[in-house]
């Protein structure tokens, strides 16, 4: 990826809000030429407009469905062609919709595969090319701290979020090879449009659940993904409960499991 602009070049999905949003933030305060990538155009003209009321780089901004594996193809064939290389690339695009597992038809828990692995894998599988020619660059996957065990009421986003997990796991090592840092960032409840709609249709039972765990602000998260990904660190779990959750999670899940059982039970009757 010879030539092209001087400033370093960053490629977030799902950064039109959240998550995504702050930490195209935080990489244009620190030089980045900026694209910025998600389906509703409005949302990215409003970002643009947030982002420009700060100094910084270049801000770009393109309509895309992360689960279309030629538009994602043609927007990075688009971008190195004009760049001549992406050295950061953010997959944050993602959705979530809780509901109980026999409440929830086979079209959801594709959708969540689609979007969230998919979308995630869309991205990385032509972005990793180019950085591996070059030699260079980093990858951070946005999972979630779902991924690492299941939770009543999130039969469907669960294992799309354990998927981009694993992905990032075996591309650690293989893409470390070729230059290429890649991370995989695990966010807590984080107080984002995506959460309030997400609370608004959670079972009874998942609200209890998952009471107590707290809420990070999406500057808080942005700011742990991107200095940690900065670190070359794989696992990046912002958060103190999510630290500690992120080393014991394996020891933890069978009893939390089995709490979840108890909660449900008690529920339902």
């Amino acid at each position: 990826m010879a030539g092209g602009t001087k400033a370093p070049v960053a490629l977030i999905s799902g950064g039109s809000s959240g998550i995504g949003l702050e930490v195209a933030r935080l990489l244009r305060q620190r030089g980045f030429d900026l694209h910025i990538a998600a389906r509703d155009t409005a949302r990215l003209e409003s970002a643009r407009a947030d982002l420009l009321a700060a100094p910084g780089g270049r801000i770009e901004v393109h309509p895309l469905d992360v689960a279309d594996s030629s538009a994602c193809e043609a927007l990075v064939t688009a971008l190195l062609a004009r760049e001549g290389r992406i050295d950061w690339l953010v997959t944050s695009a993602g959705m979530v919709e809780p509901g109980m597992f026999l409440d929830q038809p086979p079209e959801v828990f594709q959708r969540h595969m689609q979007i969230n692995y998919f979308g995630t894998l869309n991205l990385v599988s032509p972005v990793s090319k180019a950085m591996a020619a070059a030699g260079t660059g980093r990858i951070v996957l946005i999972s979630s701290a779902a991924a690492f065990t299941g939770i009543v009421g999130y039969a469907a986003y669960c294992p799309s979020k354990a998927a981009v997990k694993a992905l990032g796991e075996a591309l650690y090592a293989e893409l470390g090879a070729h230059g290429i840092s890649v991370s995989v960032a695990f966010p807590p409840d984080t107080d984002t449009p995506q959460l309030a709609a997400e609370q608004a249709n959670k079972p009874e039972v998942t609200k209890q659940i998952t009471a107590g765990g707290g809420v990070l602000s999406a500057g808080q998260v942005a700011q742990a993904i991107v200095e940690g990904a900065g670190s070359g660190r794989l696992v990046v779990a912002p958060g103190l409960l999510m630290q500690l959750f992120s080393w014991v999670y394996s020891l933890y899940a069978p009893f939390f499991l089995r709490l979840q059982g108890r909660i449900l039970k008690k529920t339902t009757i």
